[in-house]
């Protein structure tokens, strides 16, 4: 059974801290949810938490699970109920979706799982949601069959963004069409609510709807759109209607593939061997003929190149992650380890979160 978590009031931006060294952009974390062959499903389970876990001991704001359906190595077709363990298992750490693939749901569901995870685990829950990539392909086709989603479904995203909403936030009838259906339970303030994508359709909703916004720049460069980012701000418009968080002003946070270890001659080779697993599990390595250590190491750089991992000891993925930060403004980065094992993962956290990023110029002259 699920224990109740005591109510924890929401921390303070890591950035405001008294460091004398100066500030520092919060870091949280990113689960994909994938796991090494020849691990059991209740081992990666079971890493998922431990990870959750280092994160919150090591400071993260955040820690959220993906959604993906389908992958023989991966543990997180079922976000909800994942956040549920993970926050019985941890005290302080907001947990939460990156995201719920909201296409694939009902968005009155949604809105009632994630409010009975804020009544269970009152000021912890974020909801981030945005919506699958498209496909043609037979396996696409099935799994749309299976999740009972219409083909072209996605179309419908702004119309579930704000059906999902005006159910969560209680809005009245001229923008709830479920105004006279209560939404049981109803937390004392609903979970944040986040939009994720990596294109500039999601980007403009989010901003239009005075939403937070994650730019995923860990995702492949075919699909990262990084003009998102502007059209983000540019759309951006205040509602002060987002009970439970501040929709007055932009928010920006960009997730980020990283593998942090001792050393970067360490951090190279634990990424180039994970990005190997990667480009063979997806297939990439056909195009190339017969496998050799030159072909395999090739593939494996272009693999890093294509999901854009930042790799190194500490001191390095400090100075990339600034760099990172500075080019998009980011108010927030939230760290995706690439690696494959949970203590892989936990040891890229737990490096990582010596990493002091300064904030981008424009949170340093908030604050003055």
């Amino acid at each position: 059974m699920t224990t109740t978590s005591p109510r924890v009031p929401r921390s303070a931006d890591p950035d405001e801290s008294t460091d004398p060294a100066g500030p520092s952009l919060p870091l949280s974390a990113l689960e994909r949810g994938g796991h090494a062959a020849g691990t059991t499903a209740e081992q990666a389970v079971r890493d998922v938490v431990d990870t959750a876990r280092t994160a919150e001991a090591h400071g993260y704001r955040r820690f959220w699970v993906a959604e993906h359906h389908a992958v023989r190595t991966g543990v997180s077709s079922s976000p909800a109920v994942l956040i549920a363990h993970i926050a019985a298992r941890t005290e302080r750490i907001r947990v939460g979706s990156g995201g719920v693939m909201l296409p694939n749901h009902p968005p009155y569901t949604v809105a009632e799982q994630f409010a009975t995870l804020q009544t269970l685990h009152p000021g912890r829950v974020d909801l981030g949601i945005g919506r699958p990539s498209d496909g043609s392909t037979e396996a696409h086709r099935l799994l749309e069959a299976a999740l009972r989603r219409a083909p072209g479904a996605g179309t419908g995203f702004p119309a579930q963004i704000d059906e999902l909403l005006g159910v969560l936030f209680g809005r009245g009838p001229d923008r709830n069409r479920y105004h006279s259906l209560p939404l049981t339970p109803r937390p004392a303030t609903p979970p944040e609510v986040h939009v994720l994508g990596a294109g500039t359709t999601s980007a403009r909703l989010a901003g239009e709807r005075g939403l937070p916004f994650v730019y995923g720049h860990h995702l492949s460069r075919a699909v990262c759109r990084p003009e998102a980012v502007e059209g983000y701000r540019a759309a951006f418009r205040p509602d002060p209607d987002h009970p439970g968080q501040d929709g007055t002003r932009p928010h920006l946070a960009v997730s980020v593939h990283v593998v942090c270890a001792e050393t970067d001659e360490l951090a190279e080779s634990l990424a180039l061997r994970t990005a190997a697993h990667v480009a063979a599990r997806s297939g990439d390595a056909a195009p190339l003929g017969p496998s050799s250590p030159a072909r395999e190491d090739h593939l494996a750089r272009r693999t890093l190149d294509e999901y854009q991992v930042v790799h190194g000891a500490p001191a390095k993925v400090a100075a990339e992650l600034a760099a990172l930060a500075a080019r998009f403004a980011a108010d927030e980065l939230m760290i995706a380890p690439f690696e494959l094992t949970g203590q892989a993962r936990a040891r890229t956290l737990r490096l990582t979160a010596r990493v002091r990023v300064a904030p981008p110029a424009h949170r340093a002259a908030a604050r003055r």
